[in-house]
């Protein structure tokens, strides 16, 4: 793992893998883009990376109102995390909720920013504030290890408790999952269903590691 920098004290850090990844990506790109569309795909790829780097800034400094700090920002191939110091103290608290929302109302606050540049046709600025579009829309799915899925944890659990709070929202990530995919098969279309599939198996991934958590603790509690 590299460390690029610091923003506030925070270590600003990328995983080898994710270096790697950016090579053979620039690679193939000049192979079949030549230099110039390979140096615009680059482009673009910074502007994906600051997008996320941007997001988990946000839950840093969401994390920072409550009192916590953040021990690092890591870039990884398919997005990035915040490494929290209080991870585990906050889970089905109220502060999950609100350090979780934080990451894609920093994406949409981006996204309104640019409008002005995506009206006046400004290079990329369609692009990026599509970009913070989407990323926020796709964090806040109501699926774990998404933002959203740590959201529904949080409200779940000011009625029903951290074990079955998680474990409902879990079952509501599930039905989700399937939902999803469902439509994907219904909308006909190869590419589209194969996304749904490798996001639904992802976040069904991520519920059920969350899942079996919440159960352990439970039965340790029984």
């Amino acid at each position: 793992m590299l460390e690029f920098g610091k923003f506030k004290n925070i270590p600003m850090r990328i995983t080898t893998g994710t270096i790697h990844m950016m090579m053979f990506l620039i690679g193939f790109w000049i192979y079949t883009e030549g230099v110039v569309g390979a140096i615009s795909l680059t482009i673009v790829s910074l502007f994906v990376a600051i997008s996320i780097l941007a997001h988990e800034l946000g839950h840093a400094f969401a994390a920072k109102a409550f009192g916590y700090n953040t021990h690092e920002v890591v870039l990884m191939p398919l997005g990035g995390y915040a490494r929290l110091e209080c991870a585990d103290e906050i889970y089905g608290k109220e502060e999950e909720f609100y350090i979780s929302a934080a990451g894609p109302m920093v994406n949409f606050a981006l996204a309104g920013m640019l409008i002005p540049f995506a009206a006046f046709n400004v290079t990329y600025s369609f692009y990026l504030m599509s970009l913070n579009v989407l990323v926020a829309i796709f964090n806040l799915l109501p699926a774990f290890p998404m933002d959203g899925g740590r959201m529904l944890r949080a409200a779940l659990s000011r009625k029903y408790g951290l074990i079955d709070g998680t474990i409902y929202a879990c079952k509501i990530s599930y039905v989700f999952c399937a939902s999803i995919v469902a439509l994907s098969l219904l909308l006909g279309n190869m590419f589209v269903t194969l996304c749904a599939i490798i996001v639904g198996t992802y976040l069904i991934y991520g519920c059920r590691h969350e899942e079996k958590k919440a159960w352990k603790k439970k039965h340790q509690n029984a």
